[in-house]
């Protein structure tokens, strides 16, 4: 019998979320922040293969009227690498076969930036009318 991906594990090794907002905390299987009036949320997208998942889902949620957008963030597009120097690879998926390998060091710099770029499309305020 197989394990599975441990979640909570994965999404404490990324803290995307807490890296644009001190307060997020991973809660079950989800990362979590409040940033202004919004919540956001991050999981990990899992693709057609039970236990296999493909990058993040990155949720923008607004309380008063709900989901307002999502978006994948694939581990393949941002070029998220696991391990250090001459054992770095890239990570085309997260399965239970390689999750251990992202405890030897993750590279997310553009996963970073694209987390931070959404979250701002959602939180900037709106320029001043004159």
């Amino acid at each position: 019998m197989s394990r599975p991906v441990p979640h909570r594990a994965v999404l404490n090794i990324f803290h995307l979320l807490r890296r644009v907002e001190p307060t997020a905390a991973v809660v079950g299987t989800t990362e979590v922040a409040r940033i202004g009036g919004l919540v956001f949320t991050l999981s990990l997208a899992p693709t057609i293969v039970h236990g296999r998942y493909q990058g993040l889902h990155l949720t923008a949620i607004s309380p008063a009227v709900g989901e307002l957008a999502t978006t994948l963030l694939s581990f393949e597009e941002y070029k998220v690498t696991t391990g250090t120097g001459a054992a770095r690879r890239r990570l085309h998926h997260l399965d239970e076969y390689n999750a251990g390998d992202l405890i030897s060091g993750v590279s997310t710099d553009a996963l970073e930036k694209a987390v931070a770029a959404f979250t701002a499309t959602f939180t900037e305020p709106a320029p001043a009318v004159n």
